[in-house]
């Protein structure tokens, strides 16, 4: 009888002829009743689910099931198959193809048409892989009885990056071309992309042609930075590093690349006889002296227990890197042996990875809490029984938001399975489905703020859940931790519980509020956990602050899509936060690495209204040292002042700019463009007095500004000290008396 007589009757009578029978012969197995509908279903199923999974993991970079779960899905399958040899023609015919290749012999995703495609001069394959250490020792003992060698092999032991592969391509020592693997014999072209990877010589140390393959990945520490800016920003974090590295390499805009810190390492000479190397360690050494770089961690064995020995090292070692690794990769040394060895369909017979098993606990979720970030964005935490994982005791993982719950059907009550993602972060896998009672029950989504009980709001094209109050006293709290933040303002002493303290006694409401916190001096000091030396330096700290960098100060603001690399070059390319309110959107996204994402955040949030959401008024920024500089560029003045200094010395040209800008007159250049600038509803804040000395005095700044608005309030942050009566410019340079003014920040 053939296997699949049994087959219902298809209307499609095509299909139906080109039907392959099976002898009985194939199915000498435990499971002869096994009708062979039931098999076909069951291996139909199986394939659209690992080419679904396919697709989430290498074309959408977001993965649906572990690594894990998915090779298992992948060796059912190839069991299926060689069991059952006529499973893959028929499922061919009845999908109308000759040409649908099996997950068991295809080699990475599609190759995306937002690319062009280049096919490899060699093709790039994948490794067969094992989390099982007897199946290295099959591995070793195949190896020698293909070779005939009865002595030992020498293996090269190397970490196995997670990350995208990539080949790069090099004529007489300049880069020429970066491809992906894509499905292995065709890649997408990135080389744009892979430009902004520092890490990748532009030019080598000797000027040879060459390929060399490798590995894109994203450090931990750059991939923790990324989620948490998006999950700030409404939108969907990224699975785990790979995944980001990934999506990040295959952005259409450049400039999101170099601005996420991709890295690369080297591990594959393509042709290595061509260079008179002999092994994979001298191929590895040889490109190290061209300038690339790889992961120094490097380690040759021909006693195949040692090897094991330093396999069980590497499950925790590997917790020290930046990066991730899920494994190590064993290759044989010596190249003479590769051609003998051969290939199967997608793998190289040389070579082997050992995958580290991901560490995954049962626990049960208890409740869900929310929290409230800097942006307003609503995070589901799930609240677990606590758990030990990869070390450390586990007691809550973040959902992300509410569409990944609905994608997961996570429910209060559920038994679920957590892993550590990048080995630190605690996530949930999946449900335990089987586990389920009846008593579990669904998580209801919020419709107002869980601190403020503001109406929460979602963005167009976001899946975040927002609190847009500016007010709220957990988004004031997550916006100072960020404005204080040693890469932003620098202000030590104020740590969370500090700030929440503050905000208890409403001493500070707002951002601004910080730098009148020298008012209640005596009031700090008996606070509980601070003291009087406390205060002092968190004073100190304030104060010194005012004298950070332009480009710190833009990123302390937190405007979306804004880190420190788009902060330097918004700094760079527009020299005050004046001129850059006045730029369009399409300047903006015209500087180079300033993607339209940021552009936008950028321009919206310099001309939004204020906090209040009204049009009650409009801040805005002026550096007075900017407005010098560009007077004089516009006029063609900078060469000449050069020169006239040489020449008449410092006193004489700060007097002939400073009857230039007319600075003693109430129609000088900076109160005119000061003046041109303002709108009604305003108020000024000034900037950069300090640089401008002795050409500039403050107090003439203020009385002449004075005379020209009526309404608009003026602030000046000023690097000195004010008694009510003298400016002290950098508390060493008396000014004028300048009655006025009052001050802001005590």
């Amino acid at each position: 009888m053939n296997l699949f007589d049994t087959l219902k009757k298809d209307e499609d009578e095509e299909i139906q002829e080109d039907k392959k029978l099976l002898d009985t012969e194939n199915d000498k197995t435990e499971n002869k009743s096994e009708d062979s509908e039931n098999i076909y279903e069951k291996y139909s199923r199986l394939r659209n689910d690992i080419e679904k999974y396919n697709k989430a993991y290498y074309d959408e970079d977001s993965p649906l099931i572990s690594d894990k779960e998915y090779d298992e899905l992948i060796r059912e399958l190839k069991s299926l198959e060689e069991r059952w040899t006529e499973l893959k023609e028929l499922y061919n015919k009845k999908n109308k193809s000759e040409n649908i290749v099996t997950p068991t012999e295809k080699i990475g995703g599609t190759v995306s048409e937002k690319f062009s495609k280049v096919t490899h001069s060699v093709p790039m394959l994948s490794l067969s892989n094992t989390y099982n250490i007897s199946e290295i020792e099959d591995f070793d003992q195949r190896a020698r009885k293909i070779i005939g060698l009865d002595k030992k092999l020498e293996y090269i032991l190397e970490l196995k990056l997670d990350g995208l592969s990539i080949s790069l391509i090099y004529e007489n020592g300049l880069l020429k071309q970066g491809i992906t693997r894509g499905d292995g014999q065709v890649g997408e072209d990135v080389t744009e992309n892979i430009r902004e990877i520092k890490s990748i010589p532009k030019s080598l140390k000797q000027p040879v042609s060459i390929e060399v393959r490798g590995e894109v990945v994203l450090p931990i520490s750059n991939f923790n930075k990324v989620n948490q800016e998006r999950e700030e920003a409404g939108e969907d974090i990224f699975a785990n590093p790979r995944n980001a590295a990934a999506g990040t390499i295959r952005q259409l805009d450049s400039s999101i690349v170099r601005e996420r810190g991709l890295d690369c390492y080297l591990y594959y000479l393509v042709k290595p006889e061509n260079f008179g190397v002999k092994t994979h360690e001298e191929s590895i050494k040889y490109i190290e002296s061209l300038g690339f770089k790889t992961t120094k961690i490097f380690e040759k064995y021909s006693d195949f227990k040692k090897l094991e020995m330093a396999i069980d090292k590497w499950h925790t070692e590997r917790e020290k890197l930046d990066y991730e690794t899920d494994g190590l990769v064993i290759k044989v040394n010596d190249f003479s042996y590769y051609k003998e060895l051969g290939y199967t369909t997608k793998s190289p017979r040389w070579a082997i990875a050992y995958k580290f098993p991901a560490e995954q606990v049962k626990t049960k979720l208890y409740d869900i809490t929310l929290q409230v970030g800097r942006t307003g964005v609503i995070t589901p935490v799930a609240e677990l029984e606590a758990v030990n994982l990869s070390g450390s005791v586990v007691k809550r993982a973040s959902l992300h938001n509410f569409d990944e719950i609905r994608r997961k059907d996570i429910k209060i009550g559920d038994n679920v399975i957590i892993e550590k993602a990048a080995e630190i972060i605690p996530q949930i896998v999946n449900v335990v489905f089987n586990d389920r009672n009846g008593n579990e029950r669904d998580i209801e989504i919020p419709t107002h703020c869980p601190v403020c009980n503001t109406e929460l709001i979602k963005e167009e094209g976001q899946v975040a859940l927002k609190c847009p109050n500016p007010f709220c006293p957990e988004k004031v709290k997550r916006e100072i931790e960020y404005f204080v933040s040693r890469d932003a303002m620098n202000i030590t002493g104020l740590g969370e519980k500090i700030v929440e303290k503050f905000i208890e006694l409403k001493k500070i409401e707002t951002i601004v509020d910080i730098y009148s916190l020298k008012n209640y001096k005596e009031e700090l000091e008996n606070l509980e956990k601070m003291g009087k030396k406390s205060v002092e330096n968190l004073l100190n700290s304030i104060e010194e602050s005012k004298n950070r960098e332009y480009n710190k100060v833009l990123y302390a603001l937190g405007i979306p899509f804004v880190g420190k690399f788009n902060a330097n070059l918004l700094t760079k390319n527009f020299r005050s936060i004046d001129i850059l309110k006045e730029k369009t959107v399409e300047e903006l996204t015209q500087v180079k690495g300033i993607g339209e994402k940021a552009s936008v955040a950028v321009h919206e949030y310099l001309k939004n209204k204020n906090k209040s959401g009204t049009d009650d008024f409009e801040l805005v920024v002026f550096d007075l040292y900017d407005i010098i500089i560009d007077f004089l560029e516009d006029k063609n003045f900078m060469e000449k002042c050069f020169d006239f200094e040489k020449k008449k010395g410092f006193e004489r040209i700060t007097k002939a700019v400073s009857n230039s800008m007319k600075f003693n007159d109430d129609d000088s250049i900076i109160v005119k463009h000061i003046k041109d600038n303002t709108p009604d509803n305003a108020i000024v804040f000034l900037t950069g007095i300090g640089k401008c000395y002795p050409i500039l005095r403050s107090h003439k700044v203020l009385n002449n500004l004075h005379q020209a608005f009526v309404k608009a309030p003026v602030v000046m942050f000023f690097p000195g000290t004010y008694n009510e009566q003298e400016l002290i410019l950098f508390n060493e340079i008396k000014d004028d008396n300048y009655y006025r003014a009052f001050k802001l920040v005590k």
